[in-house]
């Protein structure tokens, strides 16, 4: 039976085989033609010329900027990683954890209001929201810290779709770190304001400049939706 069944494929094989050479024959060389073939109208492609715009905004008070700090706990903090759970200071040299949430869901919930509006006004895209697993983080970057070029979607998180940097400190807090996007002129003055909030899509290269001295924190999170395809 064995015998039979490597025979039938063989014959099989060979029949496809047959075709794809009478079809090579067939279709070999250029036609010729006495004019290109049709381009598509460009009025007929749906085009949003802001998806790729990189919005920043006032958002916390300075108040509130404190109070997310004083709220973090010593103990919490865990180095920054990179692909596959990785450490390379090399890349990446950050310390984060976990943005604590009252019981009436802020900052989450005011986070996610300004997400969708901005969503709406420039980007369009397809979101959902936070995802538990992908949870909005609070960055500290001490002396000699950075994060060299990189996006923010990939094989490990497909689902992320706008990212979005929440300042903390106040600009004269540090020397450096600023954020930085490729082949894009950077507001580095208006992005260091305290309690502003940047958004951007999640596959722009960006990244944070080496701390020179003093400590900047940020929250930093992403709005996750279907992947593109």
């Amino acid at each position: 039976m064995l015998v039979e069944s490597i025979t039938v494929e063989g014959d099989i094989m060979e029949e496809n085989i047959k075709v794809a050479d009478e079809q090579q024959t067939k279709d070999a060389g250029f036609k010729e033609v006495s004019e290109p073939p049709s381009a598509v109208a460009p009025e007929s492609i749906k085009t949003n010329d802001l998806f790729t715009s990189i919005v920043h905004t006032s958002f916390f008070s300075p108040e509130q900027c404190n109070a997310v700090i004083e709220a973090c706990e010593s103990p919490l903090w865990i180095q920054g990683e990179v692909n596959d759970g990785q450490i390379d200071k090399k890349l990446r040299n950050v310390k984060q954890q976990g943005l604590m949430m009252n019981e009436e869901g802020w900052p989450h919930t005011r986070i996610l209001d300004l997400m969708k509006q901005a969503n709406e006004a420039r980007y369009k895209f397809d979101v959902s929201g936070f995802m538990n697993y992908d949870a909005p983080m609070i960055m500290e970057y001490g002396k000699g810290c950075h994060y060299d070029w990189h996006i923010d979607v990939g094989k490990a998180v497909p689902n992320r779709k706008l990212s979005f940097t929440i300042q903390l400190s106040k600009p004269e807090d540090y020397e450096g770190g600023d954020l930085e996007f490729l082949g894009t002129e950077t507001k580095a003055e208006a992005f260091r304001q305290q309690g502003t909030c940047i958004i951007f899509p999640s596959f722009l290269a960006h990244k944070i400049n080496k701390i020179k001295s003093g400590t900047r924190y940020a929250i930093v999170g992403w709005i996750h939706g279907p992947t593109y395809i």
